[in-house]
C-alpha cells in the first residue's frame, strides 16, 4: 500500500477527514466547502499518530534535504513538527501566524541564526496563505526555507503558485485526490458527490458562491 493511500485511510477511518458535499462545511474564511480536515485529532490517537509521525520522518529522510532546523507552523503544525524533531534529534523552531503583541514581539520562536536552512512543517495545506505568511516571516529574520512537508495537501492552484513563487518543493503524506478517490471506493460518497468534490477543488470560491 502506498503512503498516500495508507495515510488517507487512517484519516478517513478515524474521522480526521470528513467528506460532505451535500451538506458542506463553513470555513473560517466564510466560504463553504465539501471537505473538513482536522489533523489535531491525531494527537489523541497514539496508534494512528505513530504511523503518521513515522511516515513524516521517513519522507524527510528520503528527501535528502540538508537542513539546520525544522520549523512548525502554528498551530496545528507545531505538535507534528515536535514529534519529528524528537525522533530525528533535530533542532526546532516554530512560526506564529503573526507576531506577538507583547514581550519581544517575536513571530519566529526558538533559537536560530540568520542563514540557517529550515524545513517548514504543516499539517494541512489548503490555499497556502498561512504557508506564505510563514515563509515571509522566516525570510524576514534571515532564515532560508528549503522545503515544505505536510500531512495533507488539497492540491490547490493557489498553494502550488506560492510554492513555485518561492521555489520550494513540497512533500505531503497524502492529498485531496487520493482522499476523494478512497471516499468513492469506500462508498462514503456517491459518484455525483465525487464530482462535486472535484468541482470544488477546481474553483472553491465559485463552488461556494453557487450554493448561496
Amino acid at each position: 500500500m502506498t503512503c498516500d493511500v495508507k495515510i488517507a485511510n487512517i484519516l478517513l477511518e478515524n474521522g480526521c477527514v470528513q467528506l460532505s458535499p451535500s451538506k458542506p462545511f463553513v470555513y473560517a474564511s466564510g466560504l463553504k466547502g465539501p471537505i473538513y480536515c482536522d489533523n489535531r485529532q491525531l494527537l489523541s490517537l497514539p496508534i494512528a499518530r505513530r504511523v503518521v509521525v513515522d511516515s513524516l520522518v521517513k519522507k524527510l529522510s528520503d528527501s535528502g534535504w540538508g537542513f539546520d532546523q525544522l520549523a512548525g507552523l502554528a498551530t496545528a503544525g507545531i505538535p507534528h513538527c515536535s514529534f519529528m524533531a524528537h525522533e530525528t534529534n533535530a533542532p526546532m523552531i516554530y512560526i506564529r501566524g503573526k507576531a506577538k503583541g507583547h514581550g519581544k514581539q517575536n513571530q519566529v520562536e526558538g533559537k536560530f541564526s540568520a542563514g540557517e536552512s529550515i524545513v517548514l512543517v504543516e499539517d494541512l495545506i489548503n490555499q497556502g496563505k498561512s504557508l506564505e505568511d510563514a515563509i515571509e516571516a522566516s525570510l524576514a529574520v534571515g532564515l532560508r526555507p528549503i522545503g515544505v512537508i505536510s500531512i495533507v495537501t488539497y492540491e490547490m492552484k493557489k498553494s502550488k503558485e506560492i510554492l513555485e513563487k518561492y521555489n520550494l518543493p513540497l512533500i505531503s503524506l497524502t492529498n485531496f485526490s487520493t482522499i476523494a478517490k478512497l471516499g468513492l471506493e469506500q462508498n462514503l460518497i456517491s459518484s455525483e458527490e465525487h464530482a462535486m468534490l472535484n468541482s470544488w477543488q477546481s474553483d472553491p470560491a465559485a463552488w461556494s458562491s453557487s450554493l448561496d
